[in-house]
């Protein structure tokens, strides 16, 4: 994954694009066009499409530039047919011949995350934070996962870890401040995001988030001008935030 992981995002973001969950937000980081969750929000799965939109190639596959190609096609043949079990045996298989790569921890943690079995997810993605501990994207996909599962708080401490790593990270400050929400504490929240959006002014989740958070405190006309940034950006978000102001 290398540097990569940690930048190739800003190659495919796309600042119309929505989040919808933690999971959700997992499974574009990995597949991008292949299919789309079925799954439904939940208070605490408030981020996670944030990382490829919809319309791109598969990011998987520029994830595992070091692994052969027989293997990269199994596994988009196992994803397509939502094989979870499968994917999961298939990691493994690999694992055991390759015990140093993180990319089939992704792999691995990826299918134990859409078999809901969050546990196992985040001990795949700690390894592959282990393994390639200067790379933002493991404490990501940890972060996120933690968040799928209820675990905000300890979304929050990876998040910080995540920010000793790679300071100018603006999705990391985005995801922090996606945690910082769950809790209910949106003073630091909207801090998080506006360290995201002076990084870079496009990602639309973090306007909705800073125009969420501004709501939560008070603070209308800062929420109005969030909406006109998501309108800017012809945000389907804009809506949504909108429709908040109005209650």
């Amino acid at each position: 994954m290398r540097r990569i992981l940690r930048e190739a995002w800003h190659a495919w973001y796309d600042p119309s694009m929505t989040c919808r969950s933690p999971v959700a937000t997992l499974r574009r980081l990995l597949i991008g066009v292949l299919a789309v969750l079925s799954v439904a929000c939940t208070p605490q799965q408030m981020l996670l499409q944030a990382l490829i939109p919809d319309g791109t190639a598969s990011m998987l596959l520029s994830h595992l530039q070091t692994v052969e190609g027989g293997n990269r096609r199994q596994v988009i043949e196992l994803e397509q047919k939502g094989d979870w079990a499968g994917l999961a045996r298939f990691a493994d298989t690999n694992i055991a011949t390759d015990p140093f790569s993180p990319e089939w921890r992704m792999i691995g943690g990826y299918a134990w995350l859409q078999l809901r079995d969050y546990s196992r997810a985040m001990a795949y993605f700690i390894e592959m934070i282990r393994l390639a501990p200067d790379d933002a994207t493991g404490y990501h996909f940890l972060a996120e996962t933690q968040r799928a599962a209820g675990q905000p708080q300890r979304a929050v401490v990876t998040l910080e870890r995540a920010l000793l790593v790679v300071r100018e990270s603006p999705l990391t400050h985005q995801l922090l401040g996606e945690a910082y929400s769950d809790l209910g504490r949106f003073r630091p929240a909207a801090e998080s995001y506006k360290r995201a959006l002076a990084l870079d002014p496009l990602l639309a989740d973090a306007w909705f988030g800073m125009g969420r958070a501004s709501l939560q405190l008070g603070r209308a006309a800062d929420a109005r001008d969030a909406v006109a940034e998501l309108e800017r950006l012809r945000s389907p978000r804009a809506a949504e935030l909108r429709a908040l102001l109005a209650k």
